[in-house]
């Protein structure tokens, strides 16, 4: 009886541990999740500071989000922006037209965090119309 008691509970344990997210695996995630949430603000930022556009960009939709344990975590975002403002001056929005302001972007992110080095690093930002 123990026998058979001991080789369901491996059997179990097993099963379990099959059924769990592999370690170094993609996985989705959550954007609500602070650390993920920080990772995206991050991207976008850096995206708007690196731009030589003349516009800000902000995000309007998360179309996808993932993480992944590498040396740190590599944030992956997959991401709809629009222009929201100028880099300049925010009162000339008003002179903009409309259908300009609407116009998305998808764009692409990934942002490596190791928090004991340092701050995280925009590795990707790819960004069509």
């Amino acid at each position: 009886m123990f026998w058979t008691t001991a080789t369901l509970l491996v059997t179990l344990a097993f099963a379990r541990v099959s059924t769990s997210t592999m370690a170094g695996a993609i996985t989705d995630t959550d954007v609500n999740i602070p650390e993920v949430k920080d990772a995206l603000n991050f991207a976008v930022d850096e995206f708007n500071t690196q731009s030589n556009d003349v516009y800000i960009y902000k995000v309007v939709q998360v179309i996808k989000a993932t993480s992944q344990v590498v040396s740190g975590t590599m944030y992956r975002f997959e991401v709809e922006m629009v222009i929201s403002g100028y880099k300049s001056s925010p009162q000339e929005m008003c002179a903009m037209d409309n259908s300009e302001l609407k116009k998305p972007y998808t764009c692409y992110f990934e942002v490596w965090s190791q928090p004991w080095l340092g701050p995280p690093n925009l590795m990707k930002n790819v960004c069509k119309n």
